[in-house]
């Protein structure tokens, strides 16, 4: 099955949208899928062009992308439908005209194609800057939308506040694929993650990793470490990650104000093995975001044994809690401490250190990932199939 994948781009500042994308293509060659990526050329300082151009065999890259009006992406993609090089097409994102371009050319064709909004079409995102997007979907969007064999979601809640135009295809929950660490998850990973931070070896810690912006409530998060201790130690806050330019000045001071700052420790931003160290060196992972359509970190946490403790509003929190691999709790300082201080007493059992990456591997790795898009894959095709023999072969 040849798969083509399609996404207007793909700049490392677009964060998890082309993380999940660049994941879609590892986990499509962890299925034996064939996949052909077209998207705009990134610029050559990007350091998404490096891993781009490793396998450039597989990409097709565009001068222009549209916006309201379509660029040559969508040209190159309707061209390669034609000449019948693409089996199945996957359109990641929403607003784009080249969509509309490549969907009709796939009606024409009598090609499946599938949709995923990576969460632009929750109600929430659709009421910011709501009129541009309306003028969008009707003139075009929402008959290319309702005319895809399946839109896919990457959590339930997304799915269930997601309204599609009536008449649409299939809706199918299909997570993200997450990258598993390259290492053996012991005790051992913990201990050599607490040296390489300087953090006590025996003090409970919780590590944040992400953008220091407003929308991620790290303030909340330090504010809950007033008076947070486990096992008579004060608990220690490892902040991964970077922002603003004075971010991590203020997020200081109020460190410093609260009475925490020698417990507060900023890493900024880590790469490589570095990165599955900062996550091991916790007890837990905080993420208390104001939105997140899924949510990579709460995952890869999981991978290296961190039990991940989630604000109730979080796509993640029904599914993690529901299997015990999470601790969910409200969006208050003093509700996020309370339900810090529970995570700090289930990982004393050692449950997620030793489930917790076999639970990863099984629902969120690039193979698994991989084998459940390429069901859906032939799910869409022999639907379409089927609905092309009893139209009489006319797939106009």
């Amino acid at each position: 099955m040849r798969v083509g994948q399609l996404i207007q781009a793909i700049p490392q500042a677009a964060g998890g949208t082309t993380t999940a994308f660049l994941g879609t293509l590892d986990a499509l060659s962890a299925a034996g899928l064939e996949w052909r990526a077209f998207t705009q050329r990134p610029e050559a300082s990007d350091p998404v062009w490096g891993q781009a151009n490793a396998s450039l065999a597989g990409w097709t890259f565009a001068q222009r992308a549209g916006g309201v009006r379509a660029g040559d992406l969508g040209t190159r993609v309707a061209a390669a439908v034609a000449r019948g090089e693409i089996d199945v097409l996957h359109i990641h994102g929403v607003w784009c005209a080249d969509y509309l371009v490549a969907a009709r050319a796939c009606r024409r064709a009598g090609v499946s194609y599938v949709w995923q909004p990576h969460g632009m079409l929750l109600t929430e995102a659709v009421a910011q800057k709501r009129w541009k997007k309306e003028v969008f979907l009707a003139l075009g969007g929402r008959a290319a939308i309702r005319g895809a064999s399946a839109v896919l979601f990457v959590t339930q809640q997304e799915r269930d506040h997601s309204p599609l135009p009536a008449g649409s295809g299939r809706r199918e929950v299909v997570p993200l694929a997450v990258e598993m660490p390259p290492m053996a998850v012991d005790a051992a990973l913990r201990a050599r993650a607490r040296t390489r931070f300087g953090l006590p070896a025996d003090a409970p810690v919780v590590c944040f990793m992400g953008r220091l912006h407003a929308v991620k409530r790290v303030e909340m998060l330090v504010e809950a470490m007033v008076g947070l201790s486990h096992g008579g130690r004060d608990a220690h806050l490892l902040i991964i990650g970077g922002g603003e330019a004075d971010a991590e000045a203020r997020l200081s001071e109020l460190a410093r104000r609260l009475g925490v700052s020698d417990r507060v420790k900023f890493a900024g931003w880590v790469r490589g093995e570095d990165k599955w160290l900062a996550l091991a060196a916790g007890d837990v992972l905080s993420l208390q975001s104001v939105h997140e359509n899924f949510g990579f970190v709460a995952v890869e946490a999981l991978g290296v044994g961190t039990l991940p403790v989630l604000t109730e509003n979080l796509s993640l929190a029904g599914e993690l809690s529901g299997v015990g691999l999470c601790v969910v709790g409200g969006a208050t300082p003093a509700e996020l401490r309370t339900a810090i201080g529970e995570g700090l007493d289930r990982q004393a059992s050692g449950r997620v250190l030793q489930v917790g990456a076999a639970y990863v591997a099984a629902n969120y790795s690039g193979r698994a990932i991989g084998g459940r898009l390429k069901a859906v894959y032939a799910m869409c095709s022999e639907d379409r199939r089927r609905a092309g023999a009893g139209a009489g072969g006319d797939n106009r």
